[in-house]
C-alpha cells in the first residue's frame, strides 16, 4: 500500500548554507568539530551563528540534535551523511524504501529552534532552507516534499515567503508552538493563517523548542520538556482563540509529540468551558490532525477525535524515541485497531492533511 510518511526530517549541511544570498554570505552558519573527549561526547560538533553555537548540549537551555552531521553520533547512525543531509536523494529513496515509506513530507532539524534575534537574517536563513529543500526534493520523482520555514515574528514578510515557498514545491508551513513572544492564537497572526488557508497549505505545528524562556528553564537532560509543552500550549491556544472558527479553510497539524496527550487537553478546555465548540469536530471535519505512534492506545485517542485526524510520522534519519522504524509494519500489526483507520493513518489522512 501507499504510505505517507507525514515528518521526515533533514539533517542540514554546509552544502545547504553554500547558497546563502550575498548580503549573507559572510554570516553563513559555520560547522565546527572537537575531540570525543569533551563534555559533548559523541555530540562533538556545533553550528556557529553570529557567534552562538547550536545545539547547547550542557546545562540549562541544553538542546540535542545531530546536526551538524561532523559530530559522532550522526555518523554512528545506519544511514549515510548523504541521505540525512539530503544531499544524495538517490540513497535517501532507498532507505525510505527500506523503511516502507512511499512519500515523505521533510521537516527541519536545525531550525526546531531559534538560532538568531536578527529576524532578517532569520528570514534569508529560511529562504536559502527552503530553495535547498525545493532543489533535492525536485529529484525525488514527487516522492518527498517539503514544510516551508517562515521568520513568523515579521508576519507581512512570512506571508511573502509563503507565496514564493509554495511555488517552490511546498506542501505545508512549520511554526513552533509560541512564536516568539506570541501565543499561537494571537490575532495578529491572523494574516498569515489566512494566506496559508487560502494557498490550501495547512500550518503544522511541530516538537521544538519555540519558547526560549521555557527552554532555558530546564537542563540539557529534561529537553524533552522544553519541547513538548510549546505544542501543548500551542494547541490550547488555537483552540480557544476561535481562529478555527474565522478562518473556515485553515488546517492545524500538531507533530511529534504523541497523541495521547489529546484528550486530556481536551476534557480540561471542556471542563473549564473554555471552548464554544468541541475540540474534537475539527479532527473529525479533517481541519486538525495529530501525529500518532505506532504503540499508543490508538483506539482511546479514535473514541475522543475520530478517524480522520490521524497521521504518523517517521521522524527518519533522527534516531530518538520518536522514531518508527517501518511504519506500515509497526501499524499493520495493530489487529486491536480497525483496519479502516489504520489505512487512514498511513495514507488517508496525511493525503488529506497535506494536500498530496
Amino acid at each position: 500500500m501507499i504510505v505517507i510518511d507525514a515528518d521526515g526530517h533533514v539533517e542540514e549541511s554546509t552544502a545547504m548554507f553554500s547558497g546563502l544570498e550575498k548580503k549573507y554570505y559572510s554570516r553563513r552558519p559555520i560547522a565546527l568539530s572537537f575531540d570525543r573527549d569533551t563534555a559533548y561526547g559523541d555530540h562533538n560538533a556545533v553550528w556557529l551563528i553570529d557567534g552562538r553555537t547550536y545545539p547547547k548540549v550542557i546545562g540549562k537551555g541544553g538542546v540535542t540534535y545531530r546536526t551538524p552531521t561532523l559530530m559522532a553520533a550522526a555518523r554512528q547512525k545506519p544511514v549515510s551523511i548523504g541521505s540525512q543531509e539530503m544531499t544524495d536523494i538517490a540513497t535517501r529513496l532507498r532507505d525510505l524504501d527500506n523503511s516502507g515509506i512511499s512519500k515523505q513530507v521533510v521537516y527541519p532539524t536545525l531550525f526546531l529552534g531559534p538560532t538568531t534575534e536578527d529576524v532578517k537574517f532569520e528570514a534569508a536563513l529560511f529562504r536559502c532552507y527552503n530553495n535547498f529543500l525545493a532543489e533535492a526534493c525536485s529529484k525525488s520523482d514527487s516522492r518527498m516534499r517539503f514544510a516551508a520555514l517562515v521568520p513568523i515574528r515579521d508576519v507581512e514578510a512570512s506571508i511573502s515567503e509563503l507565496r514564493r515557498a509554495k511555488t517552490l514545491g511546498a506542501v505545508s508551513v512549520i511554526i513552533l508552538g509560541v512564536a516568539w513572544e506570541r501565543s499561537l492564537g494571537n490575532e495578529e497572526l491572523y494574516p498569515f493563517y489566512e494566506e496559508a488557508a487560502d494557498m490550501d497549505i495547512p500550518v503544522c505545528v511541530h516538537f521544538g523548542y519555540g519558547c526560549p524562556a521555557i527552554t532555558e528553564a530546564f537542563e540539557s537532560a529534561e529537553s524533552f520538556n522544553s519541547a513538548v509543552l510549546p505544542v501543548i500550549m500551542g494547541f490550547r491556544s488555537v483552540m480557544t482563540s476561535g481562529v478555527l472558527e474565522t478562518i473556515q479553510k485553515l488546517r492545524v497539524a500538531f507533530l511529534e509529540i504523541g497523541s495521547m496527550w489529546v484528550p486530556y487537553v481536551i476534557h480540561q478546555l471542556k471542563r473549564g468551558r473554555r471552548v464554544r465548540k468541541d475540540p474534537a469536530q475539527y479532527f473529525k471535519a479533517g481541519r486538525v490532525y495529530v501525529a500518532c505512534e505506532a504503540d499508543e492506545d490508538i483506539n482511546y485517542v479514535a473514541s475522543w477525535i475520530g478517524e480522520d485526524g490521524f497521521v504518523m510520522a517517521s521522524d527518519f534519519p533522527h534516531g530518538d524515541p520518536s522514531r518508527e522504524e517501518n511504519m506500515e509494519e509497526a501499524v499493520m500489526a495493530r489487529n486491536d485497531v480497525p483496519l479502516s483507520l489504520r489505512e487512514k493513518i498511513l495514507y488517508s489522512n496525511p493525503q488529506k492533511l497535506y494536500g498530496l
